[in-house]
């Protein structure tokens, strides 16, 4: 029995952190570990991701902490919808995902302590084949279906400090925690007589990591920001059993702001992950790539609700994900907007974004379309 089981977790692994064709994975954005979310807030998704880096609702810069202002809380959820095509095969999924939990809490004039929950890697997957193997003088047929559902999210803790009226510091401490939840059934066409396999394997990992970032306002409208996370040691366990090691990814940002035209905001960013750090948690076919993600966009002040005005967005990113398809790099480029609503002046605001990402393998014969919609919601009492 102990034997079998140890067969089944190493397919697992091969599963979950091995890259399958995208037929049978039956997406292109969660080969290996998954989908990268990038730790962004629903504001700075609608900004294209350019805002990430000064924004306080995102992951990435603890320095951007001071943007809170007054403590609050805020909360996130991000459905997506996507199609996949392999020449004239198609199919569609839906994916329901909670972005982040967050809370800043201010120190005096001049310190903000914030934590918060991201989702870093999304693994939900889902595929079903049909294969048949010999059993004695018997030829039977069967159908395989796998199921993976959770991923790997990214705790902070993290604090800005205001050095200077221009000058703001942070520094943040992560814990990369999750699990996979795979589900192994193999149902034969006669399964009077063969019966049927069902096993349920999870798989869990931990990680730990540090952040520091910057930003500045040299003169008067433009402001530049930059954060770098370091990477601690990565495991991936099956029940209480460590079975790899590796790194969590590093990453670098730097973003540019402009800010020289009353309620108009004019943003840059690139941000560069090295994914091939997590090389040797998974399977040998799990080969993570160092990425660039560059990202551009711009926000409107509009009209006025109880004196807080309403933001619009609009911007535009494209990176390489993380993980090839069968052996082709998928890049992926979105299009997206939204909308800042205040809902009690300045004390809450409603965020809306829709995305829409285009995502291509290398090799050219499979795509995927994808609608992502971001909901957020902040409170500041």
């Amino acid at each position: 029995m102990r034997a079998r089981f140890g067969r089944l977790a190493a397919v697992a692994v091969a599963l979950v952190a091995g890259v399958a064709s995208a037929g049978a994975q039956g997406t292109l954005s969660t080969q290996g570990f998954g989908y990268p979310l990038g730790g962004l807030s629903t504001r700075a998704s609608a900004a294209g991701g350019a805002l990430g880096e000064f924004d306080h609702l995102s992951g990435r810069n603890p320095a951007a902490l001071s943007g809170w202002g007054r403590s609050g809380l805020y909360f996130q959820y991000d459905p997506e919808m996507r199609r996949i095509n392999v020449g004239d095969v198609s199919d569609k999924t839906t994916t329901a995902r909670f972005g982040s939990i967050a809370a800043g809490f201010l120190i005096g004039t001049r310190w903000v302590v914030g934590v918060s929950n991201h989702a870093f890697l999304d693994r939900s997957w889902a595929t079903s084949v049909r294969s048949g193997q010999r059993l004695g003088d018997d030829s039977v047929s069967f159908t395989e279906t796998f199921n993976s559902r959770g991923g790997i999210g990214e705790n902070r803790l993290a604090v800005s400090y205001q050095l200077h009226p221009r000058l703001l510091l942070g520094a943040g401490l992560h814990l990369f925690s999750g699990e996979n939840r795979i589900n192994l059934q193999r149902q034969f066409d006669d399964s009077v007589r063969y019966g049927s396999l069902d096993r349920d394997i999870t798989l869990s990992y931990t990680g730990t990591g540090a952040s520091a970032g910057v930003i500045l306002n040299p003169v008067r409208g433009v402001s530049l920001a930059a954060s770098y996370r370091h990477g601690g040691t990565m495991r991936l366990r099956v029940v209480d059993t460590i079975r790899t090691e590796a790194k969590v990814p590093s990453r670098f940002g730097a973003a540019l702001r402009l800010d020289v035209i009353s309620g108009l905001t004019l943003l840059a960013s690139a941000d560069r992950n090295e994914w091939s750090k997590l090389n040797g948690l998974g399977s040998t076919t799990a080969r993570g790539l160092d990425a660039w993600e560059y990202a551009a966009g711009a926000q409107f002040a509009g009209q006025r609700t109880r004196n807080t005005a309403w933001t619009y967005s609009v911007g535009y990113r494209q990176r390489d994900l993380p993980f090839a398809a069968a052996g082709s790099v998928v890049s992926e480029k979105i299009y997206a907007g939204g909308v800042s609503v205040p809902v009690a002046g300045p004390r809450a605001m409603l965020d809306l974004a829709l995305q829409r990402a285009a995502r291509d393998a290398a090799s050219g014969t499979t795509t995927e379309r994808a609608w992502l919609l971001s909901v957020g919601l902040s409170v500041r009492p």
